[in-house]
């Protein structure tokens, strides 16, 4: 019997142990080929996006015959290729000229600052604290952080010296000369422009052959896994479209909070900063601070402290919106993945893999929580399994025999 065998000479441990150093080995060949790989995955997620639309548009049926899959990627394509061309011609030129424009005006705006118009600043911060009842003293102080009347006291000229400074020293150097920069601009634009080509094209392949893919998949597992294959991919499905469709709504509706709080505010530059925010908004939570750096400085360019601080009390409130309310309902909700491991998630991929590993560091985390979701139902249905004969043996165990009157001792 093959209960008999050592446990390493059993079939079922050696075609466990190989499918283990498979996955082991491809995980290798991703993790050494990932700079290559990296225009596939991506790739792989744009067709998963779209794929509930080319489906849709697959199953309609034109003179009494459903819409070929080659044809509904090419619809699709038509539609977001006219899209794409109204924002290159429409938006993207205006808003290339603002950054340029607001690049000169920062690269002004430092070699203006002086000590005095710091202390100016200060003093002016200081007012509009008090003048709110905000118990932060921002003026120098040799009282420490606790002052006697109770208000915390931040040496802020110090500190924003020390900060410009820096800052001055690191921008200098790009933004000094504006041919070279706008050189650089360009590169990066073309660069970008054949990345995106790349991305189209695969994308469409993989659109296109999705149904095949996934039956390709289903071969290369045992005949009696692939029930259980069924249920982690409907599992995968279920919390990685809530991440990819959530964050893509967060993103949108982030940058038109942004936006309209720097109109009103009349910021200088605001479609390009808005557009800025929307863009870096595809990093969960991190983005909402990486964006609001530059608003705060241009802000501070064009209005003085006062305006910079509201810009920053106002990305303050679209940040907390969306740590409070749009997270927790969205991806928490949709994609059933807690905050904290969402930020856990991020650090990981951001240290690891920089920019690309903060971009799909929730993706991934979603496939993981999918994974061990799948695992802990199987779990318990293993245990349920294992219990239902020993329940079973107990309520069929012979009792003792019941009596029966002796017929010739029966009473009468």
């Amino acid at each position: 019997m093959q209960t008999d065998l050592p446990l390493w000479r059993r079939p079922r441990t050696r075609l466990y142990a190989l499918t283990a150093l498979l996955w082991v080995m491809m995980l290798g060949v991703v993790a050494l080929a990932w700079p290559v790989l990296l225009p596939f995955t991506l790739a792989g997620l744009a067709a998963y996006v779209i794929d509930p639309v080319i489906a849709g548009i697959a199953r309609q049926r034109v003179a009494g015959r459903p819409v070929p899959r080659v044809a509904a990627v090419l619809v699709v394509y038509a539609v977001l290729g006219t899209l794409v061309w109204i924002a290159a011609v429409s938006i993207l030129p205006a808003v290339y000229r603002e950054a340029i424009r607001a690049l000169l005006e920062l690269r002004d705006f430092l070699a203006s600052i002086t000590p005095e118009r710091v202390q100016e600043w200060t003093r002016a911060i200081d007012a509009f604290l008090q003048r709110y009842g905000i118990p932060l003293d921002v003026t120098p102080s040799t009282g420490g952080l606790d002052t006697p009347g109770g208000r915390f006291s931040v040496d802020l000229a110090a500190g924003m010296a020390s900060a410009l400074h820096d800052l001055t020293l690191a921008l200098r150097g790009r933004v000094s000369d504006v041919v070279a920069f706008s050189r650089a601009i360009l590169a990066g634009t073309i660069q970008t422009l054949f990345f995106v080509v790349l991305l189209f094209m695969l994308t469409a392949f993989i659109s296109m052959d999705a149904p095949r893919i996934l039956r390709w998949f289903e071969t290369v597992v045992p005949s009696h896994w692939r029930a259980d294959l069924r249920r982690l991919r409907a599992g995968i499905d279920a919390g990685l479209s809530g991440v990819v469709r959530g964050q893509l709504t967060i993103m949108v509706v982030n940058g038109i909070l942004t936006l309209i709080g720097l109109l009103v505010l009349k910021v200088p530059f605001a479609f390009a900063l808005g557009f800025l925010a929307f863009v870096l908004y595809i990093v969960p939570i991190f983005g909402t601070i990486l964006s609001s750096v530059p608003i705060v400085l241009l802000a501070l360019t064009g209005g003085g402290p006062t305006k910079a601080l509201l810009a920053l009390g106002w990305i303050t409130v679209v940040h907390a919106l969306e740590a409070y309310v749009l997270n927790p309902k969205i991806m928490g909700d949709a994609a059933r993945i807690h905050p904290v491991l969402i930020v856990l998630a991020l650090v990981v991929g951001e240290r690891s893999f920089g920019i690309v590993g903060a971009l799909l560091a929730v993706p991934v985390a979603s496939v993981v929580v999918a994974v061990f979701r799948f695992l802990h139902r199987k779990q318990v249905e293993l245990d349920e399994r294992a219990a239902v004969p020993v329940v079973q043996s107990v309520s069929a165990a012979p009792g003792p025999a019941p009596s029966t009157p002796d017929q010739k001792g029966s009473p009468t």
